[in-house]
């Protein structure tokens, strides 16, 4: 009986031609249609997160979305609200769209390099903004120019102009200031003088004594309390926040002193705080603190039940004004190394300790001359809570009650995954980060730190002054708020009592 014997490497051989020979070659995979991105909604779907009140009035995204070509850049937008306006700026160049929030009207557009924030003589938001030839300017958030320097050299403060000497420095910052306002007429002009070396001063009255030996015993002991406690009027120093027609100086000596820029008493002296000074219950402490300004804030007006009726009278229709220079806070850090800091809240209009309150931790020390403000802080005006960031101690932030002077809640180290982002109409957004629930937006109670809400219908990006907001929802950004009010010529006489919730109105 006869075999074949193949060798198996052969019959596989034939194998795998047998195969090839009935296929041939392989066709090229069929093209997958590419799959067109689903078109971007424009319709806003749910309710507005809290805090959030009107009508959706536009979107920013699409082709029927109308609107300027900043909002396609590829490198994406940032949006901060300015008064009654959004910034728009790009995320790839310095170029800016200032966009009227309630009507969509582009109030000013250009390219120069954002600087931040200030605020005009009557505390309303500015944007500090440099050109290409790196000269600085101001604009208003109507898109108007509020600022350019009348000379080289010029420095934009709160709604005014400093000028300083031309070589200053924080390290020689003595010499002639003038304070101007926003056109570059003077407002007031002084000289910061250095303080006189010991012994220097009073060396050529040594001919004539005092006929009382006491009060010659006194002089120079009472001169130099003065001097300590700030009440020595004719010692100037560098302006570092103006509020209403007031400027404060510092001295480089953790002494600040308020002065005057009515016309009719231009430089007068108005009061002054000192480290010194007794009612901080920082004197005696070294190194001494260093005083910085954290700024100038309206707090809300006690409650009074008599309120309505006496307007109803007319008994408080003439006391606004007093009441809200009243309402007006002048909140200072006093910081040193290796120490709790302490932080001191003074009457705008004549320096008066409302409260002083230490913080947990230590805080970073400024340097003197800075101008006021600090970076990360949140102010929420219908509560008069500010949310302050803290250096050191169990607490990331607090939030300060300004009115009362008492710490209202603080983010603990376990709520570190919470970054306060803006506060609005008593509530804080902040955005939430952890493993089990990702990334998402909350809203807490600016009072109580309450959660208002945790599960949103969409992304609150930004909040103005009149209650227009950006809310990101899917891929589009709606904007939502109180809808612009038509103006009818035929009731020109006829008095609104809502006409004030949309000062843009006027403006469209």
């Amino acid at each position: 009986m006869g075999s074949s014997r193949v060798p198996q490497a052969l019959t596989c051989g034939l194998v795998v031609l047998l195969v090839a020979g009935c296929t041939g070659d392989p066709e090229p995979p069929v093209p997958v249609p590419e799959q067109e991105p689903p078109p971007i909604p424009t319709e806003f779907e749910g309710e507005a997160p809290p805090g959030i009140e009107g009508e959706v009035l536009r979107h920013l995204h699409g082709d029927d979305a109308d609107v300027h070509d900043i909002l396609d850049d590829p490198l994406g937008v940032r949006i901060s609200p300015v008064g009654g306006a959004f910034l728009i700026s790009s995320g790839g160049e310095d170029r800016h769209l200032l966009h009227d929030a309630a009507t969509g009207t582009a109030l000013w557009e250009g390219e120069a390099r954002f600087r931040g924030f200030d605020t005009d003589s009557e505390g309303a938001p500015v944007l500090l903004m440099t050109d290409e030839d790196d000269t600085p300017f101001v604009l208003g958030a109507d898109g108007e120019t509020v600022w350019e320097p009348a000379r080289e050299g010029d420095l934009y403060l709160d709604g005014t102009a400093v000028r300083r000497p031309a070589e200053w420095t924080p390290e020689e910052p003595h010499g002639d200031f003038s304070v101007l306002d926003t056109d570059g007429d003077e407002l007031w002009s002084y000289t910061f003088e250095p303080e006189p070396e010991p012994g220097e001063e009073g060396e050529g009255d040594t001919e004539e004594e005092p006929a009382d030996g006491d009060e010659g015993d006194g002089t120079d002991e009472d001169a130099e309390v003065e001097e300590e406690t700030g009440d020595d009027p004719e010692h100037f120093g560098v302006p570092v926040a103006v509020w209403g027609e007031t400027v404060l100086l510092d001295s480089g000596d953790s002494v600040l002193r308020a002065h005057s820029l009515d016309p009719e008493e231009a430089g007068e002296h108005l009061w002054s705080v000192a480290a010194a000074g007794e009612e901080l219950g920082l004197n005696g402490t070294a190194p001494v603190p260093v005083p910085q300004v954290l700024g100038v804030f309206t707090t809300p007006l006690p409650e009074d039940d008599g309120a309505e009726d006496e307007t109803e009278d007319g008994g408080n229709g003439a006391d606004d004004a007093a009441d809200e220079d009243a309402s007006q806070a002048v909140l200072l850090r006093w910081a040193r190394p290796e120490a709790p800091s302490v932080l001191s809240a003074h009457a705008a209009a004549d320096g008066e300790l409302l409260w002083t309150l230490p913080e947990a931790g230590t805080n970073p020390v400024s340097r003197h001359f800075d101008e006021a403000g600090a970076p990360g802080l949140l102010y929420d005006g219908d509560t008069g809570t500010l949310l302050l960031p803290q250096a050191s101690g169990q607490a990331t932030m607090v939030a300060v009650d300004l009115r009362e002077g008492e710490i209202r809640w603080g983010l603990e180290e376990d709520d570190g995954s919470i970054s306060p982002a803006f506060a609005h109409a008593g509530l804080v957004y902040g955005d939430s980060r952890s493993n089990e629930d990702g990334d998402h937006q909350l809203v807490l109670d600016a009072e109580t730190m309450d959660v208002v809400g945790d599960d949103l219908s969409a992304y609150v990006e930004a909040v103005t002054d009149t209650g227009h907001a950006i809310l990101v929802q899917e891929r589009q950004r709606f904007v939502y708020g109180p809808a612009p009010e038509d103006e009818d010529p035929a009731d020109g006489d006829t008095e609104d009592p809502e006409s004030t919730e949309s000062p843009e109105a006027d403006e469209s």
